[in-house]
């Protein structure tokens, strides 16, 4: 028999779920109030009839219809029938409570006027107070009524149990709003938090954990809920605490800040925490009236824009305004891919599609004669140490001659501001890669020192970017997908991290401040173990690190360091306006004899005498202290780089 009345309340609940998919016109929810008003109504009069032992079951008096008129005129004035009934919370109880009281009081005050002209009462005063209570009641059952039979209606048979991480109000007023949508996936079971004094209390009759309870717990949720700013304070100052939850397989949602949120169910909005929220930092503030004052309605030219770097660099250059960006890359399908989205996403951007090799200068030329660029951010470089290590003549050919020669016609048609992207690798390099990096960086230098000319040389230097084209974090992902192992090459190695679009936004603000000549620093925080990483990366998978996905350690690569230093050993900084940006004070004092050395270097990459190349740089990059420079020298005589065709 119960089985029959499951299914029977199962079929109804099907059928009755069309009649609750769309959202019921605000005219309809006017209405409906002002029929509970007018039953509210009927039973004030009668229960004040049945006092005087009339029992009047329908009443149409003047009084009754003043009664219904004025609510009505209440429900106008607050507007208490425009939001959704679906989504009704205790703000919409407490307007109906302030549109019923103004009713009762309006009724009241009305009531004695007339009763100071005419001598006698339109309504008994009683009856006007026990409308105000029957009233509040029908309007608020109303809304509770279709709430929960919206919420069974919609009630998702497996729903992850969740706590929220945080007592504040912030966290408290999250924590009403997921439960108050009893149709979401998500059953708020419990609140997480570190405070002692908090553990005697409970917030909507829920409890309060900490994390040494939970471990101790035989039962533990799915899930943790964090506000998007309270996952900001823990990445900055309890980082512990996210790894702590992680380790008890927890999976960890944030919800965004209000304005980003898609709809107004807040649960639907909640976002599975990728490593990038663990590792990204404070928002960066930037200076965007100086940054319109640059950008506005330039001609920019952004080399390597198909990359990681330049592509974001062309996203983040848009809100400014451009003249027309020209993006410029070698790589035909990724700059393919990037044209496909801005066609889709910004159709008003004027921007060319451009593919050259910055190696030859002679097609550059052609570039820069036809569309006159005003700004260029040189991005394009070969950037995979282990890559470079084999083919250490490519290397110089891009990141030293590609640089030279973009630079050089920066002077020829005087472009305003010209902003080299280089890398921490070229502090103290013990690779091709960044010793072919810190070359360009001297180039640059040599032009402001040697030169009189209107070009601003700006050079910004900063660590690995999350998510990059070739990075850690993509390489991660693959392993983990494949199900292991995740290769790390030492587990002391450490790097500085810093996600895309904070690079990038650090990048543009350099540009505007920089007066010519500055190399700029960006903070990069704190280096990151990336056998930290790896193990934040499984627990993210919901996996447990070296049991569910091992991690082995392959050995140092060529040319790789374990520490990455972002200031070479006899540079300072200098503050610059904005806190993450900061100036390296270069003592390196430019002369005949590096001049020379710059040349000797090009006149090597040009003729393709790769072992000359290396001997040049390594004079030219004193620091420059490969681990094994016979191998190195090896290197640079293999066949590929002999067989290279030199583009002129």
């Amino acid at each position: 028999m119960s089985f029959k009345k499951k299914k029977l309340g199962s079929l109804l609940i099907n059928l009755a779920k069309p009649l609750v998919k769309n959202y019921v016109p605000r005219k309809y929810i006017f209405l409906i109030d002002l029929v509970l008003s007018f039953l509210a109504a009927q039973c004030a009069f009668f229960l004040i009839s049945s006092t005087e032992g009339n029992y009047q079951l329908l009443d149409l008096s003047s009084g009754m219809w003043l009664m219904v008129l004025v609510q009505a005129c209440c429900f106008l004035l607050f507007k208490s029938y425009s939001g959704l009934v679906r989504y009704s919370s205790f703000r919409d109880a407490i307007k109906q409570l302030r549109v019923t009281m103004v009713s009762v009081f309006s009724l009241l005050l009305i009531n004695r006027i007339y009763f100071w002209i005419s001598g006698e009462k339109l309504i008994a005063e009683a009856g006007i107070v026990i409308f105000g209570f029957i009233a509040f009641s029908f309007l608020f059952f109303f809304r509770v009524v279709i709430k929960k039979t919206y919420q069974v209606m919609n009630r998702k048979e497996q729903r992850q149990t969740a706590y929220i991480l945080g007592i504040e109000r912030e966290d408290i007023a999250m924590a009403e709003g997921i439960i108050s949508e009893n149709a979401s996936n998500y059953k708020v079971i419990g609140f997480i938090c570190n405070d002692a004094k908090s553990h005697q209390t409970r917030i909507f009759n829920l409890p309060i954990y900490n994390t040494q309870q939970l471990q101790k717990s035989s039962t533990i949720g799915d899930a943790v809920i964090v506000s998007d700013s309270r996952l900001q304070y823990l990445r900055e100052h309890r980082p512990q605490l996210l790894s702590k939850l992680l380790d008890l397989q927890l999976k960890i949602y944030k919800l965004p800040n209000l304005e980003d949120w898609e709809g107004q169910n807040s649960a639907a909005n909640l976002q599975a925490i990728k490593i990038e929220d663990l590792l990204q930092r404070s928002p960066i503030q930037l200076d965007r009236n100086k940054l319109h004052d640059r950008y506005h309605n330039k001609t920019i030219l952004v080399t390597g824009a198909a990359g990681s770097i330049g592509s974001e660099i062309v996203r983040q250059l848009i809100p400014f305004t451009p003249k027309s960006i020209l993006l410029l890359d070698q790589a035909e399908t990724p700059l393919h891919e990037l044209v496909v989205e801005l066609d889709k996403e910004h159709p008003q951007l004027r921007y060319e599609k451009i593919i050259c090799n910055v190696r030859s200068k002679k097609r550059l030329r052609q570039v820069f004669n036809h569309f006159q660029p005003q700004v260029v951010f040189h991005g394009a470089a070969y950037k995979h140490v282990p890559m470079m290590e084999s083919n250490p003549l490519e290397a110089l050919s891009v990141n030293f001659q590609g640089t030279r020669n973009v630079a050089d016609l920066a002077l020829e048609f005087s472009i305003e501001r010209f902003v080299f992207v280089s890398t921490d690798k070229a502090v103290n390099p013990t690779n091709i890669m960044g010793a072919s990096k810190r070359s360009a960086e001297l180039y640059i230098q040599s032009l402001v020192h040697s030169k009189q000319h209107q070009t601003s040389f700006i050079t910004t230097r900063f660590g690995n970017v999350l998510g990059s084209n070739g990075s850690v974090i993509p390489h991660f992902k693959k392993q983990i997908a494949q199900g292991g192992p995740l290769t790390v090459t030492h587990p002391e190695i450490t790097r500085y991290f810093m996600t895309i679009d904070e690079a990038c936004q650090l990048v543009l603000e350099a540009g505007a401040m920089g007066n010519g000549g500055e190399i700029y620093v960006f903070d990069m925080g704190s280096p990151i173990k990336i056998i930290d990483l790896a193990k934040h990366m499984i627990r993210l998978s919901g996996l447990v690190p070296n049991k569910d996905i091992a991690i082995e350690f392959s050995g140092l690569r060529p040319g790789e360091k374990l520490y990455e230093e972002l200031l070479a050993d006899k540079e300072s900084t200098l503050p610059t306006h904005h806190e993450k940006i900061m100036i390296a004070q270069a003592t390196h004092n430019f002369n005949t004899t590096q001049i020379v050395l710059l040349s000797n270097l090009l006149k090597s990459v040009k003729t393709y005498e790769a072992k000359d190349a290396v001997l040049s740089l390594k004079k030219l990059v004193p620091e420059f202290q490969p681990a094994d420079l016979a191998t190195q020298l090896a290197n640079s005589n293999t066949p590929s780089d002999k067989k290279t065709k030199r583009v002129s």
